[in-house]
Parts: C-alpha cells; structure tokens; sequence
C-alpha cells in the first residue's frame, strides 16, 4: 500500500510510521521545517516539506495514495486563529486534495474532547457535540467537515476518536518524573474517570478503521478496555516504579492561578507554558467511554493492560537515560 500521513514526526505519528514500516507499506509523510525528523528519517520514508496549510505540498504527499492517515494538529498555539488555521483549514485542505484521488480510506484523527465532559458515563460516538476549548472547537469542527465530504462526495473517510494516548515517550515525562520525586501535586480529589490508550492499543484501532470497509462514514472512540480514576491511575505509576505514592494536594482553584501564571508568562516569551489551564481542566473532568463499537465492528481488543503499558513506559525511560 501507498500511504500518506500527516503529523507523523508526533508521538502518535511516529509509532504509527514505524508500524506500518515494518509491515511493508511505501510511505510520504509531510513535516515542516521546524519538525523533529531523526526518527523518520531512520525508518527510510519519504519526507515531503511543507504544512498541511499549503496546498501545494499537500498535492505531492496524497497524489499517489491508497491510504491517508491524517494526525496533524496544533495542540497549543498564540492564538485561536491558529488553532482554527491549522485544525480546522489544514484538515478542509487535505479533503479537497483527496476529493478526486482513488483512496480507499482517509483516517482522520479526532479527539474525544469534540463530546466534553462526560455526565453519565460511559460516552459513546452517539453522544451530542459539546466542546469546551478552543482546540475541542477546532477539531470538532474538522470531524463534521469529514463527515461532510463523506455524505456529500462519497469520500471514504472514517473519524477515530482516541483517549489519553500513553506509552513510551516525553509526552507524560513530567508526570512520571513528579510521581518518581514524590514532588506531583495532586489537584483535587482525582476521583474523577479518566480513559488511557496505550499506544499500541491505538495503533491497533486506527490501522484496523482503515481496513475494514464497515468503518467507512463512521466515528470510532479507540481506548483502553475500561475508564479509571486519575488517583488510580497516579497511583500505579508510582506502584509499578516501586515509590509512594504522592499526598501533596493542591485546590483546582489555586493550581489554575499558577496555570494563568505559566501562561502568561509564555505569551509574553514564547515557548509552551509548564502548565496550562487547559491540562488542569483534562485532568479534572469525567472522561470515560465505551469501546464496544470499535469491537463490533473492527474486531479491535486492546490487549495491552494498563499495568503492563505503565511498565513498558518506565522501563523506556530508564533505557534512554530520563531517569534510573
């Protein structure tokens, strides 16, 4: 197969790359300039410059492809217009590039946030629009534009919805680090739900919504087996890397006025703030779903268990030297 992927030099992106790698597939991924591509360029894909708002490189990556993997996204940006720019337009860009190509699947990588805080969970993909950032705003808006060309065009599009994405890279480096030092506030209770992915189980979902034709005009939530508490989920990280656990406890309220801190002071110099509202808000709302759909239909079994992808997490950093 001939394969297009965007936001491959992510964490995701990478892992997914380096998959569909190893089971023989000829790759285009598309990176811009300011893009971290050692990895890439090790697993010996082809790199297309340039951004998923021009048009231009946006026509060399897909002209050939079978499959579009579309992962790219702006997570923190200066302004709401760049969010919009690259979530909302980047994603319109690369569905009129591929309205005339002979895909047989274009993959697109939602959020769950498009479905907000969780009232009576389990949620499902049948739960009603109701995001709460900018970035849920943006993205919600980029799945309905998919769904959209699917209706409308035929395009044989399918929405993947994954939950908090875990497994071996920087991306959560600060929580472990924190729970390691015995030094992680926590904020609240932490009694609220929370749905983890481990990052094979992810793989395994999306590669899988691109194969089977049942998935084609269908939304896909793609998690772990079942939903925790954060406080559980805090708890076995620091189990499995054979510490106490943390009992420092902070009020939302106050760590979202250190948060306000970290952000202005990132307006004001550049940079990604240390801590964002944004993260308080995830890790204190109700997220907990429902993956029977992704099993019905793609036969997807997250097999990866949450101790056993905590592990494999730890035992990344001690190989690449984050911590003994």
């Amino acid at each position: 197969m001939r394969i297009a992927v965007t936001g491959g030099s992510g964490f995701a992106g990478n892992h997914l790359v380096e998959k569909l790698v190893l089971e023989g597939h000829k790759l285009k991924v598309l990176v811009r300039k300011t893009s971290n591509t050692k990895l890439l360029k090790e697993q010996g894909v082809e790199l297309v410059d340039g951004d998923v708002r021009d048009k231009k490189s946006i026509e060399k990556l897909v002209n050939d492809a079978d499959i579009v993997y579309h992962l790219a996204a702006q997570f923190h940006a200066r302004s709401k217009f760049e969010l919009w720019n690259v979530n909302f337009h980047g994603t319109e860009n690369m569905l009129e590039a591929c309205l005339n190509k002979d895909l047989s699947r274009f993959v697109h990588v939602s959020t769950i946030g498009v479905t907000g805080n969780i009232v009576n969970p389990p949620g499902n993909e049948s739960d009603s629009y109701n995001p709460t950032t900018h970035y849920d705003l943006s993205k919600c808006e980029a799945e309905k534009i998919v769904l959209r060309y699917h209706r409308e065009y035929g395009m044989p599009v399918t929405v993947v919805r994954p939950t908090v994405l875990t497994g071996p890279s920087a991306l959560h480096l600060r929580l472990y680090k924190g729970i390691k030092s015995g030094y992680f506030p926590l904020i609240g209770n932490m009694t609220n739900l929370m749905h983890p992915c481990y990052i094979e189980n992810f793989l395994q979902g999306i590669t899988l919504a691109a194969e089977k034709r049942k998935a084609i005009g269908e939304i896909y939530i793609i998690a772990d087996e079942k939903p925790i508490t954060w406080i559980e989920f805090v708890e076995t990280i620091a189990e499995v890397m054979g510490v106490n656990p943390p009992n420092i406890r902070v009020p939302i309220s106050l760590m979202k006025v250190i948060a306000y801190l970290f952000e202005f002071k990132s307006w004001m110099f550049g940079g990604e703030p240390f801590l964002s509202k944004w993260w308080i808000d995830e890790v204190t709302k109700t997220f907990a779903y429902d993956v029977a759909k992704a099993k019905r239909d793609l036969g997807y079994n997250p097999e990866i268990s949450l101790k056993e992808g905590i592990s494999r997490t730890i035992d990344w950093y001690r190989k690449n030297g984050f911590f003994k």
